[in-house]
């Protein structure tokens, strides 16, 4: 993952924290309640920042690992009560096929998009075979560093298209079974949920 973007995370992660709230307020419920449906074991939130979708994912009845690059991250989320592991999303510290689930809620858009099949290669490593993966990405084209009000700092984005994710998820063998656009402000988060299907 980019060091800048770990950097900028770990000096605002409660700046983050706070941003983050109505967004998560507003999200979809629909996207939660199919996502719970499909899972039966244990799921982890890879770049799970502050936590605040997985608190979410738990009210639901779902165990949730959390996993991010950044250790002040990780502090919320331990002090949130969730099991909390500090590690690379391209390197994932987990035996193949421990989980049943994976939630990647705006966290591999960190990733250069160079590296993104790395990422879903790690992703399949870890779950189980018919597991599920809930995705969400900014849709757009380009790869830059941006701030924004709430984290005045550089972060990397790397944003895509519908079709190249379609295409990406095919590559590494997952089954889009739903769809749904989120659009909270000026940008359209793409929000996928798909199985593994080998």
């Amino acid at each position: 993952m980019d060091n800048k973007t770990i950097e900028t995370y770990n000096q605002r992660a409660r700046e983050y924290d706070n941003e983050t709230i109505e967004f998560w307020n507003n999200f979809p419920k629909s996207f939660i309640e199919v996502f719970v449906s499909k899972v039966n074991g244990k799921v982890l939130n890879i770049g799970s920042g502050p936590a605040r979708d997985s608190e979410i994912l738990r009210k639901n009845g779902l165990e949730v690992v959390c996993l991010d690059a950044s250790e002040e991250m990780i502090k919320i989320s331990t002090e949130k009560g969730f099991e909390s592991v500090v590690g690379d999303l391209l390197n994932l510290p987990f035996g193949n096929e421990s989980f049943s689930g994976v939630w990647a809620y705006t966290s591999l858009l960190h990733i250069s998009k160079k590296d993104i099949n790395k990422a879903f290669e790690e992703i399949n490593r870890v779950l189980k075979k018919g597991g599920v993966l809930g995705l969400g990405l900014i849709e757009g084209e380009t790869e830059e560093y941006k701030e924004s009000s709430g984290v005045n700092l550089p972060r990397l984005f790397s944003f895509y298209t519908k079709k190249e994710i379609e295409k990406i998820l095919v590559k590494h063998k997952f089954d889009i079974i739903y769809f749904e656009e989120f659009k909270p402000r000026s940008k359209a988060y793409l929000n996928f949920i798909c199985l593994k299907n080998n």
